[in-house]
């Protein structure tokens, strides 16, 4: 590690923020769970999208079914058999609450990091002041 200086250093400060949706105290949604759900979506199965994600098979089905409860509606639908296989896509309302999660999640980061990036201006700025004395 390097040593401390005297100077506050703003390079490379990065500003990760958390979004989930909650429903009477549950989770809903977030990123997290959001991937799981397009990697089930990806992969077609829920078995499938969970080994993608590195997820246990039980806990990607207890997940979802959380989600599922919390939620109040379906969001994935499986077939099974037939010539093709069976699949599982996401409901219609699963798509569109993914997509509202990242309208949501996406520019918060974005605003979090300017709102930082002012902060540590400030900050600068007083650590300038106070070295000019």
């Amino acid at each position: 590690m390097g040593e401390p200086t005297d100077t506050l250093n703003t390079s490379g400060f990065e500003v990760h923020a958390k979004v989930w949706i909650e429903r009477g105290g549950a989770v809903v949604i977030s990123d997290f769970l959001a991937g799981l759900l397009e990697a089930v979506e990806e992969h077609g199965s829920v078995a499938a999208g969970a080994q993608a994600l590195g997820l246990p098979y039980r806990t990607a089905w207890k997940k979802l079914r959380e989600m599922e409860t919390a939620a109040g509606f379906t969001l994935i639908e499986s077939t099974s058999g037939g010539s093709s296989g069976g699949q599982t896509i996401l409901s219609p309302e699963a798509s569109r609450l993914i997509e509202a999660l990242h309208r949501i999640s996406d520019p918060t980061t974005t605003i979090a990091q300017a709102r930082f990036d002012a902060e540590l201006s400030q900050l600068t700025r007083a650590g300038d002041d106070a070295a000019s004395r």
